[in-house]
């Protein structure tokens, strides 16, 4: 075997030579790039969503807070839309609650509406009551349609949506005549009331509080609901007239 011989690299060496002096160079070189994992390995840390993005995930809450978020959400919306055009679905957008979070809390849009109304029942039992106990009658009918007028003025929104769910849903309707009756029961006994003094005759009171209620439910509806700076006083007054006159004649 000759020197050349020893000295000339076979096939095989030549190629681990090779080999060895480009790892070297990529191990030296600065500019190398670093080896990566297939792109289907990589993945990318959670984005964390804000309770104020309705795209995000929700911050975890309280049940009274979700609950009183919600028929915040369902008021505001009733001060804009028919209420037949309030939806579960418009009232979940309008929150930071997914949809399913609604009927955690209410049956359906019908007992949302039950809520909104079951908080006024305390002041119409003031007014039902003030009325009850007035010594002059005239002076406490008076004082009861223009707390009345100021009860619609204040809240007639969700009085009116209850109202029109009425005609809708049995619950709702149940709902609305509860809230309705201790009026109505109020200013039949104070009729009576009027009858035993002699100074109204030739009406059956039951019948005609609630035909007289329910002129003042629609003409409240009608003029102090949705309606900016309602002259509340105005429409007690003329609601006053018609009552004085039904019960007591023209003269």
């Amino acid at each position: 075997m000759s020197i050349d011989t020893l000295r000339s690299p076979g096939p095989a060496h030549a190629a681990a030579m090779a080999a060895g002096s480009s790892l070297g160079l990529a191990l030296a070189s600065p500019a190398a790039d670093p080896p990566r994992l297939p792109s289907s390995r990589i993945a990318a840390p959670p984005v964390p969503r804000s309770s104020a993005n309705p795209n995000g995930m929700r911050c975890p809450r309280r049940p009274e807070e979700a609950r009183a978020e919600i028929l915040a959400a369902a008021r505001r919306l009733l001060a804009v839309c028919p209420a037949h055009e309030v939806s579960v679905g418009k009232i979940m957008e309008a929150t930071t609650l997914s949809r399913k979070a609604f009927y955690v809390y209410f049956r359906d849009r019908f007992e949302l509406l039950t809520q909104l109304v079951d908080p006024l029942r305390a002041e119409r039992d003031a007014i039902v009551d003030e009325l009850l106990a007035q010594d002059d009658p005239a002076a406490g009918g008076q004082a009861a349609l223009l707390a009345l007028a100021r009860l619609d003025a204040d809240h007639g929104i969700v009085l009116r949506a209850l109202a029109e769910a009425s005609g809708q849903d049995a619950e709702a309707r149940r709902a609305w005549r509860d809230f309705l009756e201790p009026v109505v029961e109020a200013h039949a006994e104070w009729i009576r009331r009027e009858v035993a003094l002699g100074r109204v005759s030739g009406l059956d009171p039951e019948p005609t509080a609630r035909a007289l209620i329910g002129m003042n439910v629609r003409f409240f509806f009608d003029t102090l609901v949705g309606v900016e700076d309602p002259d509340v006083e105005a429409a007690a007054e003329t609601l006053l007239v018609l009552w004085t006159r039904a019960l007591y004649g023209a003269g």
